[in-house]
């Protein structure tokens, strides 16, 4: 690796001790308010420390632990928006380890820093110079000795060299030069599909982050070397797809994991399963008994609407309306729970009969209707303590069934 583009000092890029005290006493401020009054702080780039501001409230949630340095640099709210959180990132850090590690999308650095601790030293690329001298600026503060920027065009970089590391991690971007969200491998930059057989000369695994929107099995196809798939789930949404890769690996029954996480990485829920074993699973239906079960969007993803049953022994609904019902509670399920109060008509004067407020929580699922326009038709508004589920059974009878969480 050269040189000169390894980890150097702090660089002179940070702020200076009003401009953090700034940043601290107006924290949790309205930044547009800020701005306006921005004549009244002499000496201070308001519209700057504005955006720094912006950047760490979209930033508290979702990067805790970077939050709590005061010093660190953060990109534009936009940026910190598309970063992964540190929930995923420290997922991803048990997937993976070794000697050597090579992330050809460095970007704000979060994915870097939390897969480096798993390896002896990784090195960041990122081509937009502002960006990776903010990297390494934060890597610094952040006492992570062990990764070496470079600001360089990853690929092109590599191949001019004979680097060598265990793994290789990308996460291409997902906007095109007109800003506008991607979602096929080839629109992403860089396209990894393209740069594989380059990449696999570097490494023999490549671990790729794409966006939940992209299509599993057509991806699988495209990219052939994929060893095992990662359905990543977060709180009540699916964030992201890790396709392992490896440069050996050719085996139809390939592994899908959905996992929900919890913020610190730890997984709360999880079903793994073949296309194999998914079509070959026996489902057994049922009218709503006692309890009932909504997947996880991270599990609907993944694709695992039959093994489910099996799996969690619960009973399916219908076929496409991936709602599952059981007599007894069932431990550990992979979604939300519920417990069922009634089923009914979809009908106001029936819910009426055991939502007295008109207030409830309302989800469709393979139900002939908008949600915004059941709510009108039946006058309810949203909120409280009863999650109503429009739905189909097997007979193709529609339905409500009214619960509580459990």
């Amino acid at each position: 690796m050269d040189e000169n583009t390894t980890n150097k000092n702090v660089p002179d890029i940070g702020f200076t001790e009003s401009e953090l005290d700034f940043i601290q006493k107006n924290k949790n401020e309205d930044v547009t308010r800020l701005v306006l009054k921005s004549s009244g702080f002499k000496g201070l780039d308001v519209k700057k420390l504005a955006a720094q501001i912006l950047s760490r409230q979209k930033a508290s949630k979702k990067l805790p632990e970077w939050s709590s340095v005061e010093k660190l640099i953060f990109p534009p709210a936009l940026s910190v928006e598309q970063c992964s959180s540190e929930a995923t990132a420290k997922y991803k850090s048990t997937l993976i380890h070794g000697k050597t590690l090579i992330d050809i999308t460095g970007g704000m650095g979060v994915d870097s820093y939390y897969l480096s601790r798993n390896f002896d030293e990784a090195h960041y690329y990122e081509q937009q110079e502002e960006v990776a001298e903010t990297a390494r600026y934060n890597f610094a503060l952040l006492n992570a000795k062990n990764i070496l920027v470079h600001h360089d065009d990853s690929i092109a970089a590599l191949a001019k060299t004979n680097a060598q590391a265990d793994w290789i991690y990308a996460d291409p971007a997902r906007r095109d030069a007109n800003k506008q969200k991607v979602v096929l491998l080839s629109d992403c930059a860089p396209d990894v599909k393209f740069h594989l057989p380059e990449l696999f000369k570097h490494a023999p695994n490549v671990l790729l982050k794409t966006s939940p929107l992209l299509d599993i099995d057509l991806a699988v196809q495209e990219l052939k070397a994929v060893k095992e798939i990662h359905v990543m789930g977060y709180e009540q949404e699916c964030k992201e797809l890790l396709f392992s890769l490896n440069k050996d690996s050719f085996d139809d029954e390939l592994q899908i994991k959905a996992r929900v996480v919890d913020s610190e990485g730890n997984i709360l829920h999880q079903l793994d399963f073949t296309r194999a074993q998914e079509r070959d699973a026996v489902m057994e239906f049922s009218e709503p008994l006692s309890y009932l079960y909504e997947p996880h969007p991270a599990v609907l993803k993944a694709g695992g609407f039959r093994c489910i049953c099996p799996a969690f022994h619960v009973k399916k609904l219908a076929v496409h309306s991936h709602l599952y019902t059981s007599k007894d509670p069932v431990p550990n399920f992979p979604g939300r729970c519920f417990e069922i109060i009634a089923v009914c008509k979809p009908d106001a004067r029936e819910i009426d009969n055991y939502v007295k407020d008109n207030k409830a929580n309302l989800t469709i699922r393979n139900f002939p209707a908008k949600i915004d326009d059941l709510r009108k038709k039946w006058r309810l508004k949203d909120g409280g303590n009863f999650y109503l589920f429009a739905t189909t059974l097997s007979n193709q009878k529609k339905i409500v069934v009214v619960t509580k969480k459990l």
